[in-house]
């Protein structure tokens, strides 16, 4: 007798490092449930998965939209019954001077970072503890961790998705249900990293970078390994990062020793030409 597959929820799924999350769910033998903004890449990726003999539901959806997530949990079960895996993927951020932005702004980055994913996860973890079976993997980022410039909002949504991942995992793993978080630093070929790069001529340096296949490969090695936390980053910002949970006082110069200050002060200033000229 065939095993039953499992259904995966992947939220950010039509740009940057969803897709490649998506195909290594697909490949890895999950049914899938695609939820981004973008409905038409999102269906030319559910296509594409279908084609290659995944199951794949594409469900447009904006998740800092609380009854957007309510249509989403409906469509999945109608679709397959329930929901096994949910990856919280979708992300971002301006990437402007936390004083130039309104505060609406700042409450939207951490909707989008940080309450969605809780909401999403507390939407379907019900139906997981009946089951006694669930994982719920949510992607965050170094930034939660190094005190990367201009991404006060960002970096506190981010470090505040490691820390519910953590307790969420403490709390019901012993019911069945676990919890991994993966931890990205620079991730080339898709993610806004290589955006900002691309927006800058800069080239995303080898070393310092890591594949946007290794994101995918990480979801599916913490489920099947049930890993509490992955970190998708090359040796010298695994350094960084320790370095930094041991020393905090320490951003200031790793920051400017890493580049970072100058990349981002272009990054800043590349956003206020782009606002004077819209």
């Amino acid at each position: 007798m065939a095993a039953i597959r499992q259904t995966a929820l992947i939220t950010g799924t039509s740009r940057g490092i969803g897709p490649h999350i998506a195909r290594a769910m697909a490949k890895a033998g999950y049914n899938l449930v695609l939820a981004s903004r973008s409905g038409r890449e999102l269906e030319a990726l559910a296509k594409q998965l279908t084609i290659s003999g995944a199951a794949a539901v594409a469900v447009p959806t904006d998740v800092t939209d609380p009854g957007a997530l309510e249509h989403l949990v409906s469509v999945a079960e109608a679709a397959f019954g329930h929901v096994d895996v949910l990856v919280n993927n979708a992300g971002g951020d301006p990437q402007r001077e936390f004083d130039q932005m309104s505060w609406s702004d700042n409450e939207r980055i951490f909707r989008l970072n940080v309450l969605a994913p809780m909401e999403l996860t507390h939407r379907l973890l019900p139906g997981m503890l009946d089951r006694r079976s669930g994982h719920v993997v949510s992607i965050s980022s170094i930034a939660g961790r190094i005190g990367f410039p201009y991404t006060e909002a960002y970096a506190a949504a981010k470090d505040g998705l490691i820390g519910f991942t953590r307790v969420l995992r403490n709390d019901y793993r012993s019911r069945g249900v676990s919890a991994s978080v993966i931890v990205l630093g620079a991730i080339r070929d898709a993610g806004q990293g290589q955006r900002t790069s691309d927006e800058l001529g800069l080239d995303m340096p080898r070393y310092s970078t890591a594949p946007a296949e290794a994101v995918g490969a990480a979801v599916v090695r913490a489920i099947a390994k049930d890993r509490a936390e992955i970190v998708v980053m090359p040796g010298p910002g695994r350094v960084m990062k320790a370095l930094m949970d041991l020393f905090p006082g320490l951003g200031r110069s790793m920051n400017r020793m890493a580049g970072a200050d100058a990349t981002m002060s272009r990054v800043i200033e590349l956003r206020k030409r782009s606002k004077l000229s819209a």
